[in-house]
Formats: structure tokens, sequence, C-alpha cells
């Protein structure tokens, strides 16, 4: 069986578009068991190749909806998100990637949980996360650990850990 797949999106060039990776440091200092932590920096489909074949995972990014206030970390399943269309069928969100996925035949998670943390800016191009940012991690971190233990005790014990 496969390990809970903890997929932590961002780019750290991009000042606080850099808290899924942050969080992905956080894990790795100390690897939960049965989870195996990703990094990307991809969107839209290229995200598919990231999610096939994980029974089930949990998705790390930032988000800017100005409804918390900067450093709030928000937790929720995938469906909560709207499938708002892209610009372009290049640039489309993942609940619209997941559900193409799926109706294509493609062996995606069950269940995907996401955790947020509010943002501030990702316009700029400059290297680290901003004070509300980084205070957020730790309690990303504790998030994520809570719904990838409940993964891998809905899932049995996985063959692969790290």
């Amino acid at each position: 069986m496969a390990p809970v797949l903890v997929l932590c999106l961002g780019n750290d060039m991009r000042g606080d578009d850099g808290v899924g990776w942050a969080v992905a440091a956080a894990l790795d200092a100390d690897p939960p068991p049965g989870v195996e932590v990703r990094r990307s920096a991809q969107a839209g489909f290229y995200l598919l190749d990231e999610l096939v074949g994980a029974g089930e995972a949990v998705v790390v990014d930032a988000i800017k909806t100005g409804r918390y206030p900067p450093g709030t970390v928000v937790e929720f399943a995938i469906e909560a998100l709207a499938a708002a269309p892209g610009p372009s069928p290049h640039a489309v969100g993942l609940p619209t990637v997941l559900d193409l996925g799926r109706r294509s035949g493609l062996d995606l998670p069950a269940r995907i949980d996401v955790v947020a943390i509010e943002i501030e800016d990702t316009g700029q191009v400059v290297e680290g996360l901003g004070l509300r940012a980084r205070q957020a991690v730790p309690a990303a971190a504790a998030a994520v650990r809570r719904l990838a233990a409940a993964g891998v005790a809905r899932r049995g014990t996985p063959e692969v850990a790290g």
C-alpha cells in the first residue's frame, strides 16, 4: 500500500508563496511514519503526475483570500474548493485538474485534504518568508502531521515511509 502523500506546493523565490516548501522542510526534519513528502513548483495539469498512485494526499500551499489574517492556517477537504476556470486550458486549478484526471480514469487519491496558510503577497521575487508566514509554519506542519496520521491509520501500514 502506498504511503500518504504530502504534496507541498509553492515557489521559494516568491516570498510567502514558499510556505509549502517551508512546511516540507519542517516535516523532513522529523519525518512522519508512513508519509512521503514531496515538493513541487508545478501547477495545473502537471500536478497529476505528482498525485497519480497516491491513495490519500495532503496538499500544502499558500492561499490569498483576504478572509483570514495573514499567517492563519486553514484546513479543508479539496471538495471545498470551487472549480474555477483558468484563463486558458494551460492554467487550471487543482479541482478542475482532479475532475478531468478522474474522468480520464487516472489512479488519483480517494481523499485529499488541504492545509493552507493565508499569505500577504506572492508578487515579489524575493527569497524567504515574511514574519507571519514563517510563524505559521509550525502550526501548518502540525496540521499536516495530524491529517497524514489519520490517513495512515485509515489505509493501514504503507510499504514505503519517508
